[in-house]
């Protein structure tokens, strides 16, 4: 029996809204946005990248359910992305909700994404994750995952500016 569930419209919902809330926080504790403005920006971000919700093409939205669990543990966003060159699986949102997290959740998830890799002839999985991030980036590698590229930023104190 799989662990990720296709998300009803109705879960995507109230998931979706959690997310942006989620990503805002994310990117201001990252220090790539000003808190100022965030939760529009975040808004904009996710909207550009589903128009039709759910509903868009190459988008698909899990629930991570444990068959002896009643409720849902986590949730998915996953992207399909194929060029000339490659095919990719892109993970935009894997999420463990906090009263289920250091329980393998995650590591379960990251391999039925492997499985549904393979079932449609993807070669690459990638994903984004925040420098903040320590756990997950050890998760990820301890999995087999590689950065490939990294994003720096320098702050510019603009007090010392004259």
């Amino acid at each position: 029996m799989s662990f990720l569930m296709s998300m009803s419209k109705a879960f995507f919902a109230s998931y979706i809204e959690e997310l942006i809330v989620q990503y805002a926080r994310e990117n201001v504790e990252s220090g790539r946005w000003q808190k100022t403005g965030s939760l529009s920006r975040a808004r904009r971000d996710i909207e550009r990248l589903l128009p039709r919700g759910i509903d868009t093409d190459n988008n698909h939205f899990f629930e991570m359910r444990v068959p002896e669990e009643s409720e849902t543990v986590g949730m998915i966003w996953l992207s399909l992305e194929n060029s000339s060159t490659t095919s990719t699986v892109f993970i935009y949102d894997l999420e463990i909700k906090a009263e289920h997290r250091r329980k393998g959740y995650a590591k379960l998830a990251l391999k039925e994404i492997e499985d549904f890799a393979a079932t449609h002839n993807i070669v690459n999985i990638g994903l984004h994750v925040f420098s903040h991030n320590d756990a997950a980036q050890k998760l990820y590698a301890k999995m087999g995952y590689e950065t490939v590229s990294v994003n720096m930023v320098k702050r510019i104190d603009q007090a010392t500016m004259s």
